[in-house]
């Protein structure tokens, strides 16, 4: 049976580690999904304002010591790119580049906006014309098409099942020599005429007219166009707006308007940390953030273990 954790966090700096340590310690099953050695407080030379460092310390040795404290609770965790999240499902899916993770209740304490990786040249002009990021919103849009997907792991391999209900041509795009997923998945999406993966795989540009027409793409050495009328993409290239819009409300700068105790908009969903909308933006106020969203995440998943 698939295991489904009691509270996924996204984001390892100060505000998910602190959410990670209030869970974990209270015997719930956590997994928190990072970017390795990335963020703001990882990056900072020297913390001389936090509690109980009177000499400082370095942003990197205090991000590591609340990892370990987190360890010490039976914290699990993913280094993968967050690519969103399914908030209709029940239990609700986050979807990274490497598996897609069931959960009882997440938090986003993914910082300070800086989440989004840069878009792909093409990718803005053309989305809603060819480009997606979603093939089960838009996948009955692509019938008798060649389209191409872009990205790793389970959700880009569920992703091209899809679409073969619809497209004719389904090419999948990797960096790695083969699509990394479930094996079960693999062999399908292999055994489908319709569906062929090219390993080695970069995407350099979308062209196109009024829609999407082309793919340029680096595979090897070598630099090919691909004649395609859609590219969903999984790259992690989704800004703060794309990303939560669905879910939460956002302010004008892209950050996530939550109430006093970290509730979004959605039941069970919570945000901590620099990706709220709010005045400061310390190590100190994360970590309250954290706290907050950690202890309402564990009154919502014992409230709910209980229906």
């Amino acid at each position: 049976m698939e295991k489904i954790y009691d509270l996924v966090i996204v984001g390892g700096g100060p505000a998910g580690l602190t959410s990670a340590v209030y869970a974990g310690r209270s015997n719930l099953s956590v997994l928190v999904i990072e970017k390795e050695n990335v963020g703001s407080l990882y990056m900072a030379h020297l913390v001389d304002n936090y509690p109980g460092f009177p000499v400082g310390i370095s942003g990197k040795g205090l991000q590591l010591e609340m990892r370990k404290q987190a360890l010490k609770f039976n914290t699990e965790f993913l280094n993968a790119t967050f690519l969103g999240i399914d908030i209709y499902s029940n239990p609700k899916i986050v979807k990274t580049d490497k598996v897609n993770i069931k959960a009882k209740a997440i938090i986003i304490a993914t910082g300070t906006g800086k989440f989004g990786g840069k878009k792909i040249s093409g990718e803005k002009e053309y989305l809603g014309k060819g480009v997606s990021y979603c093939a089960t919103c838009d996948g009955a849009f692509t019938r008798n098409m060649t389209v191409s997907l872009f990205g790793n792991g389970d959700e880009v391999a569920e992703e091209a099942l899809f679409l073969t209900k619809y497209s004719k041509e389904i090419l999948i795009f990797t960096k790695d020599e083969t699509l990394q997923c479930k094996k079960e998945l693999l062999d399908t999406l292999t055994a489908n005429e319709k569906v062929k993966i090219i390993g080695n795989a970069e995407l350099q540009e979308l062209k196109g007219h009024e829609y999407l027409d082309f793919a340029t793409v680096k595979v090897g050495e070598e630099i090919k166009e691909y004649t395609v009328q859609y590219a969903f993409m999984y790259l992690g290239t989704k800004n703060l707006s794309e990303l939560y819009g669905e879910m939460a409300k956002l302010d004008d700068e892209g950050y996530i308007i939550t109430d006093e105790n970290m509730k979004t908009l959605t039941e069970g969903i919570f945000a901590a940390g620099d990706v709220r909308s709010k005045r400061i933006r310390q190590v100190t106020t994360a970590v309250s953030d954290g706290t907050i969203a950690g202890m309402e995440a564990i009154k919502y998943i014992l409230m709910n273990n209980k229906k």
